[in-house]
């Protein structure tokens, strides 16, 4: 053996040929998979900019309008199976361009059912991907109601807040979130 050959630095080997970095890689996914499925996921996000109008039922902005065609957009490709909104008319008019584009109607629960909804997503099958159009002071209570525990509260002007949930059973969920559209500061 030549005298670099003997200076050459050896990789530990492991059974089948794998690193200890590659083995402890694998541990760590095959860990961390059975915490997160089988579950089904649930996305929420609060209705898009309302106008300025205070009523109960105001409808959305233009910048609202196309929040909600931006949020079709993100989600086109997450296989959403159901949709739910409630009895106020600015979600409804959030999910109407995703909806359109699946061909899904929303399903409408009482805004102040939370419970009633919560039931429902619970129920869902492991593969199943849904979409909830809430409000402010509802998608933190469903998010905590749901397992994944308290959150941050939504604040008034924040209507760009995207937060994923994959529920599992038992009762635990995982969430992420993200922002979607014109990010407000």
């Amino acid at each position: 053996m030549s005298e670099s050959g003997s200076q050459m630095a050896r990789k530990p080997a492991m059974r089948g040929g794998r690193s200890p970095r590659k083995a402890l890689l694998l541990f760590l996914f095959t860990a961390w998979l059975p915490s997160v499925a089988p579950a089904a996921t649930v996305i929420l996000v609060r209705h898009a900019d309302r106008s300025s109008a205070m009523s109960a039922d105001a409808l959305l902005s233009p910048a609202g309008e196309d929040r909600a065609r931006q949020l079709s957009e993100v989600l086109k490709d997450a296989k959403v199976q159901r949709i739910y909104v409630t009895e106020v008319r600015r979600t409804q008019q959030t999910a109407e361009p995703i909806a359109a584009r699946l061909h899904l109607k929303p399903i409408v629960i009482a805004h102040k059912d939370i419970d009633a909804l919560v039931n429902q997503l619970r129920a869902a099958d492991d593969d199943e991907t849904i979409l909830v159009v809430g409000h402010a002071d509802t998608v933190p209570l469903i998010v905590n109601r749901l397992g994944a525990g308290p959150v941050r509260p939504i604040g008034d002007t924040e209507y760009d807040r995207l937060t994923v949930l994959f529920v599992g059973t038992g009762g635990k969920a995982h969430a992420v979130t993200l922002r979607y559209g014109k990010v407000e500061p």
